[in-house]
């Protein structure tokens, strides 16, 4: 159980671990920033027009015959 051997051993498997994840971050982060200056150059040469869409409001309507029909239908069947 007190085997400096094994832990030893476990260390340097875990900072070597770590050491690999760590180094992927890093060059995934400085991909990313690679990838977004591309795409900024690529917006300045030939930039996308974007249009907006303007929603419009719906008029929310008092329908309580509907409602009421609705509730008296599901009773008159569950019945």
């Amino acid at each position: 159980m007190l085997n400096p051997e094994l832990w030893i051993e476990g260390g340097t498997t875990m900072v070597v671990g770590m050491g690999v994840v760590f180094s992927f971050l890093v060059v995934l982060v400085f991909a990313i920033m690679v990838a977004a200056k591309v795409v900024m150059f690529l917006n300045k040469i030939c930039p996308v027009v974007v249009e907006e869409i303007k929603a419009t409001k719906k008029i929310q309507q008092n329908d309580d015959g509907a409602i009421a029909l609705a509730i008296a239908i599901a009773c008159n069947k569950g019945c």
